[in-house]
């Protein structure tokens, strides 16, 4: 009897349990068993609890799942084990943006109740199954941003259900997807295609596949041809995104008639053409985006009619003509930008008087003249930038009453004179300030300083004068400072060093002498200093390794001295240094916490002294090193090559180095540019100087200099960088900005010998080649004309010998020459780019050199024309005997007229032969006069 009892318990139990656990839900824990790492979004999956209390999980009346939805859950894992019998009644699938990998599964084609599968934004790979074309029910599929692969197009059925499609961002390609135009959707109202390698035109069935299509997205991809004109059929479209492809044939007045039309994106295709006056029908169109895309048209005076319309972007194009006061009508304008074309005229002033609502107003880089409109009273305006024009005048200080909200301001690069007004104070919004490239003269206002939020000022290129405010370290957020080129003077504030978040710093081109020395109960604590013997100034400029976010220090083109404060060196994001042309003197310091981070380095101009800086040896990562025009001395360390690898310029002349080119600078495989000139160093050219690799390009890209700097400017190509000074083509000339350098060597001013190595000649991507002024000898290599991309040869006052190699007319580019005071001989070759150079003074003081230039015949005859070495050779044998016999004589004559006894013995000798002579004669005549007796 117990027994029995004990076995209907477990009955019972079993019963229960089994009810407890019902397979939808057994499915869903089995599959979370598969997801790795932590799932704390489905903690609530659980036997303990019931199923449709699970998060995400949605059930009908009967306690069915029926909907799963998982968004952003943080999950990990594969969809292999999520297929179950079990759900019958799935109707919703969101896995949207988790980190699901691996394959789509076939088998979720078996949920045939599903309407809704979205597994968009995870890391699913490898093909689209096509068995989801089978699903019967779907109305939504989305598997955008993954990296699935062509399906197999073949074997798609209709999906006449279906009424969003997204397959965006994926690694699909191909011809538009036929399954798409093979059958009609009338149900379709969204397609998205987007960010994929698609190709192909533009198919002109598409209307009436999907009449109903509302949403039309086809950006970032490969199509080209020209925009459909049957795409005007699609009445109900709202939004066409096309931008990023291969279009042409300019947009189609036809898209003037989709009424419905509220986006239209045509950015970043080379259509062509003239925007069609037909938009302007357009009245709901609320963004209209066509930048970059080679229009070459007028402004419409038409696009005034879009009175729905706050974004019109139209930058970077080829418009001319002027604003047409029609664009005041649209008082709905939020964002305009039509930057970057070749608008001129005025800027209308009712433009600020009618939108009310302008947040965004961009006009940089076109042909305005001008005032800026003193109507401004656009309380919204948060952006403003007509930067790149010729406006003149003044700016009005009722902008910076009434722009409360402004946040950007750039007038860069116009005629812009007066003074800056102190109102700008009022925009205590603003974040970014440039007035760079204008005439405004006076000094920088003090009021300045209140502009707490401001985090980028571009004062740069003006006439401003008198000295920096000490409130500028009031602007504690400031990321870029520029006040370089103008015309201020006297000491810098120390309070600078209060602005520690500071990435660029530039000062360079004024008069500044040194820092403000006393920074008082504000400053804080300043890194220390490894060099205990630093000036005054020295001392204070310390102050400035505060700057701790320091990527870019320019204070270069100053009048500043003292010694370098070794502190520098331990600004540990520093990347780009540039002292130059300073009256800094002294050692270059060391530090035993230096810096990895310095990519550009330039002290040049100065009166550093000393050897070559050992600290050097730390900065793994530098890219440029000028040192040249100082009073360095000593030997070039062997220990360049490793230490600095990376090294694209370096630039030591003008200074003292001494001994042979250390041939560890062949280590230097990046060089592309090697200047050595005026120093004073020994031996041979190094045949190594092959193993410069990036020379041996003829496509060399710039080096670039700033890795990542997190900070907003309009125009900061000078800090990529630097500049430097090198002789280029026979003159001295300053490379700066991101066009800085040109490719070559100059060795020339020292005292180097022997041949020059032919291996040279396989540096084909150098444009400057300079050996002049030293001691080389040998011929010019055969081969030069292998250097294609030469543009400036200087191989003067050497001792070379033997004739002008004939492939030096192969340098086509060649705008610069001079072979003068050598050996040189033989006939000047002739043709291409020689023809251009006829200046008889290349080929000067060669005295076997001939040719029409020099107006020297050439005959073919060995005896009137050197055409040899041994020629060259025999001529200066007889001018050496001719120069000993001659200084022979003179060396004689001038002993006897200096030394008495010689003299005497001299000519003592002289009369004993003269006597015997005499003697002699008197004796021949005795005879001839007295005839013998027989």
């Amino acid at each position: 009897m117990v027994l029995q009892k004990l076995l209907c318990v477990s009955v019972f139990l079993l019963i229960c349990t089994s009810k407890a656990i019902n397979p939808e839900a057994e499915a869903l824990l089995r599959w979370k068993s598969t997801l790795i790492g932590s799932t704390k979004s489905l903690s609530s999956w659980s036997i303990a609890t019931s199923t449709c209390s699970w998060f995400g999980v949605t059930c009908d009346a009967a306690g069915h799942v029926t909907e799963l939805h998982l968004p952003d859950a943080g999950l990990h894992g594969t969809l292999h084990a999520f297929y179950s019998a079990a759900f019958q009644n799935l109707t919703v699938l969101d896995l949207y943006n988790n980190n699901l990998v691996g394959a789509v599964p076939a088998n979720i084609s078996l949920f045939l109740t599903l309407t809704v599968l979205d597994l968009s934004r995870n890391n699913l790979v490898g093909a689209i199954p096509y068995q989801l074309s089978h699903l019967p029910k779907i109305v939504k599929l989305d598997l955008g941003n993954n990296h699935l692969s062509n399906p197999e197009y073949a074997n798609f059925l209709p999906m006449s259900s279906l009424k969003l499609l997204s397959l965006a961002n994926n690694n699909l390609s191909g011809a538009f997807p036929q399954f798409i135009i093979n059958s009609t959707n009338v149900g379709m109202r969204s397609l998205d295609l987007s960010g994929n390698t698609f190709s192909g035109p533009l198919p002109d069935s598409l209307p009436e596949m999907v009449p109903r299509l509302r949403c039309l997205n086809l950006s970032a991809n490969g199509f080209f041809g020209s925009i459909s004109h049957s795409f005007s059929r699609l009445q109900k479209l709202e939004t066409l995104r096309l931008e990023n492809n291969n279009l042409t044939g300019g947009i189609p007045e036809e898209l003037g008639m989709m009424s419905a039309l509220r986006w239209l994106i045509l950015d970043n295709n080379p259509l062509g053409g003239s925007i069609p006056a037909s938009l302007g029908q357009l009245h709901s169109l609320q963004y209209l985006y066509i930048n970059d895309a080679d229009l070459v048209s007028t402004l419409p005076p038409e696009l005034g009619n879009l009175t729905s319309l706050e974004y019109m972007f139209l930058k970077g194009n080829h418009l001319f003509g002027s604003l047409p006061p029609s664009f005041a009508r649209v008082q709905t304008m939020v964002y305009f930008s039509v930057g970057g074309n070749n608008i001129n005229g005025t800027i209308p002033s009712e433009m600020f008087t009618n939108w009310t609502n302008l947040k965004y107003f961009n006009v940089a880089n076109n042909l305005l003249v001008g005032s800026i409109p003193s109507q401004l009273r656009v309380q919204r305006m948060v952006y403003f930038s007509v930067g790149d024009n010729n406006i003149n005048g003044t700016i009005p200080s009722e902008m910076f009453t009434n722009l409360t909200n402004l946040m950007y301001f750039n007038v860069t690069n116009n005629l812009l004179a007066g003074s800056i007004p102190s109102q700008v104070s009022n925009s205590e919004a603003l974040f970014l300030l440039s007035l760079s490239g204008n005439n405004f003269t006076g000094s920088i206002p003090v009021e300045m300083g209140n502009m707490v939020n401001l985090e980028s000022l571009d004062l740069a290129k003006n006439h401003l004068t008198g000295t920096i405010p000490p409130t500028i370290g009031n602007l504690t957020k400031l990321r870029l400072l520029d006040i370089s080129d103008n015309r201020l003077e006297g000491e810098l504030p120390a309070t600078i060093s209060y602005l520690v978040n500071l990435f660029v710093l530039s000062l360079s081109g004024n008069k500044f002498t040194g820092i403000t020395p006393n920074v008082h109960s504000r400053q804080s604590t300043i890194i220390n200093v490894s060099d205990n013997n630093n000036s005054v100034f020295g001392e204070s400029l310390s102050a400035y390794c505060n700057l701790i976010m320091l990527q870019v220090l320019d204070l270069s083109k100053n009048q500043i001295f003292g010694d370098l404060p070794g502190c520098l060196w331990n600004l540990v994001g520093l990347e780009s240094l540039d002292l130059s042309s300073n009256a800094f003197g002294g050692e270059v310091p060391t530090s035993a916490h230096c810096s990895s981070s310095l990519r550009s380095l330039h002290l040049s101009n100065n009166n550093f002294t000393g050897c070559f800086p050992a600290v050097l040896k730390n900065f793994k990562n530098l890219v440029i090193l000028d040192l040249g025009n100082n009073k360095m001395s000593g030997a070039v360390p062997p220990w360049i090559g490793e230490s600095n690898p990376l090294l694209r310029i370096l630039g030591l002349r003008s200074n003292m180095f001494y001994g042979s080119i250390p041939r560890q600078l062949s280590e230097l495989s990046n060089l592309q540019l090697l200047d050595l000139a005026g120093n004073n160093f020994v031996g041979t050219i190094p045949e190594s100087f092959v193993n410069f690799s990036l020379m041996r390009q003829t496509s060399i890209r710039q080096p670039v200099i700033i890795s990542s700097i997190l900070y907003t400017t309009t125009n900061h190509e000078d800090f990529e960088n630097g500049r430097m000074d090198i002789t280029w083509k026979g003159r001295e000339y300053t490379f700066q900005g991101r066009d800085a350098f040109v490719t070559g060597i100059d060795l020339s001013g020292n005292s180097l010998s022997g041949e020059i190595p032919s291996e040279l000649t396989s540096l084909r991507g150098i444009q400057l080649l300079n050996m002049s002024r030293n001691y080389l000898s040998g011929g010019i290599p055969k081969d030069i004309g292998n250097l294609k991309w030469l543009e400036s040869l200087d191989l003067s006052w050497n001792k070379l010998s033997g004739p002008i190699p004939p492939s030096i007319s192969n340098l086509v580019f060649l705008c610069s020459l001079n072979l003068s005071n050598n050996l040189l001989s033989g006939e000047i070759p002739t043709g291409n780019q020689l023809q251009t150079l006829d200046d008889p003074s290349i080929y000067s003081n060669n005295l076997g050199l001939c040719g029409s230039l020099l107006n020297i015949s050439c005959i073919n005859s060995s005896s009137l024309t050197i055409t040899s070495r041994q020629d060259l050779e025999a001529i200066w044998m007889y001018y050496s005997v001719i120069a000993g016999t001659v200084f022979g004589f003179w060396l004689w004559f001038a002993t006897l007229f200096f030394c008495k006894v010689w003299r005497c013995a001299f000519l003592s000798c002289i009369d004993a032969m003269e006597q015997k002579v005499m003697k002699k004669m008197t004796h021949i005549w005795s005879t001839e006069s007295c005839p013998s007796v027989e």
